[in-house]
């Protein structure tokens, strides 16, 4: 059985004062799945929070509605939901009437070995093989899908003035899982040895796609690996929030206890002492048997002895 190691972090850069992004890694249903998110708000100071914030739970909440369910068909409409429980609350305040988010979401089904994907905007699902770094997801913006089609090179794309203009987005009218241009969703295969790495633009934008396969190639854990992450995007700026998640796939180690007829076998001097013990126990159970033998006989003799008795007294008195 396929197991992951998995982390996730969030921090909120060196130039924003709080963090709109927040993010899911956790197991759901039982050990062999996981829920993992990555979730950037959008609309401002408050709103992109809120945003975020309304997301996360709404995906929480669906996820456990539909435990049984197909896993992919879970993932997509846990989106949905999102999308739509998102643009309901828009009116309630001003303030939030821009909010929106982008969401990369996955559950990662282990007895199946699949993860089951639902994107929307330019968060990321990379995946690290023995191939190498391959980015599973496009970015739904304008100067995305120019360096997808491979018009731009990645580096004209992180320093592109329209970097930020996203085409779709989380949140902006009512949706169902069947909207057309909404949520990108596949089914990937996993095993054993490969890494998939979930993270919002402010990693993305920071550190290139080289830099990132540098850093999943260490051989330290995960959660070293999400810190590195982080701290390589800080050292170029941190110009917005970044998020994380690395889930590494591993096998699971079984171990088989064997049993012979329920019976114990000791070895070396136990065993002898183990026979001597049964010896000793043998030979008390034979003492036992003759002493009973002796009682019953002697008792046995005795009563004889009495009717002999008895027989001559009255014998002489005829």
């Amino acid at each position: 059985m396929l197991i992951a190691k998995v982390y996730g972090n969030s921090d909120k850069g060196l130039v924003r004062t709080n963090n709109e992004d927040t993010f899911i890694a956790q197991t759901i249903w039982d050990a062999y799945h996981w829920l993992l998110v990555v979730i950037d708000g959008l609309g401002g100071y408050e709103g992109g929070e809120v945003a975020a914030a309304i997301a996360k739970e709404t995906i929480l909440h669906t996820v456990e509605r539909m435990k049984g369910s197909d896993c992919l068909d879970t993932i997509i409409q846990s989106v949905t939901d999102a999308n739509n429980e998102i643009f309901n609350q828009r009116n309630n305040e001003e303030r939030l009437s821009d909010m929106g988010c982008v969401i990369t979401a996955a559950i990662l089904d282990l007895e199946k070995k699949q993860l089951n994907v639902a994107h929307v905007g330019d968060t990321r699902l990379y995946q690290l093989d023995s191939n190498g770094l391959t980015k599973l997801t496009h970015d739904h913006s304008f100067v995305g899908t120019l360096e997808d089609e491979g018009r731009i090179t990645e580096e004209d794309a992180m320093n592109h003035p329209r970097r930020n203009l996203i085409d779709r987005i989380v949140g902006d009218e009512i949706k169902d899982t069947e909207t057309s241009r909404f949520i990108e969703a596949a089914i990937f295969p996993i095993e054993k040895g490969v890494q998939y790495l979930l993270c919002s633009d402010g990693l993305s934008d920071m550190i290139s796609s080289a830099e990132i396969n540098s850093v999943l190639q260490k051989s330290v854990n995960v959660k070293k690996k999400v810190y590195q992450l982080i701290d390589a995007a800080n050292k170029k700026g941190g110009k917005d929030n970044i998020t994380v998640i690395i889930a590494n796939i591993d096998s699971e180690q079984i171990k088989r206890n064997i049993k012979r007829d329920n019976i114990p076998v000791q070895v070396g001097k136990n065993r002898k002492k183990h026979k001597k013990h049964n010896n000793k126990q043998s030979i008390t159970a034979k003492n036992e048997s003759l002493n009973r033998s002796y009682k019953i006989g002697f008792i046995f003799l005795l009563i004889i002895v009495v009717i002999l008795t008895v027989s001559i007294i009255i014998y002489s008195q005829l």
